[in-house]
């Protein structure tokens, strides 16, 4: 582990990404079953109810969290686990892998609640710190 000083901070990247995952799919179920609203025949026989045509609109936000989600949380943890293996400090991985995960948060929270732009800011600060976490990364391979 002393080799890897920023592992741990990895480690509770991940696992508040987790976290955050999790929380949205059992907002997705519940918001599911509470609206009765299944548009998978097997899921809706499952309750006792007809498919519907559409998801509620909770539901489908949750999806669009989880897509947004797919497309953006490898990217981070792939750049991420490089740094750490390349060396990077403890303080520094803390930093910034503290600051992505808070963004992802906050756009998960704001996505829910529908409001831009902050939205897409807080998708631009997610962004713009794998963007230095990748410039840090090249800077470990230039020394």
């Amino acid at each position: 582990m002393n080799a890897y000083p920023a592992l741990p901070v990895f480690a509770m990247a991940l696992a508040a990404l987790f976290l955050k995952t999790t929380l949205t799919s059992f907002l997705q179920i519940a918001t599911r079953f509470r609206s009765r609203s299944f548009t998978v025949p097997e899921d809706a026989a499952m309750v006792g109810v007809r498919p519907k045509e559409a998801e509620a609109p909770l539901v489908q936000r949750c999806a669009s969290i989880w897509r947004n989600d797919v497309e953006n949380l490898p990217l981070f943890l792939a750049l991420a686990l490089t740094y750490v293996l390349l060396g990077a400090s403890k303080e520094s991985a803390q930093l910034l892998f503290a600051l992505y995960v808070a963004a992802r948060y906050a756009h998960t929270v704001i996505y829910l609640r529908g409001l831009q732009p902050w939205r897409a800011l807080s998708f631009l600060a997610g962004l713009l710190i794998c963007w230095i976490i990748a410039v840090r990364i090249v800077m470990l391979l230039l020394q």
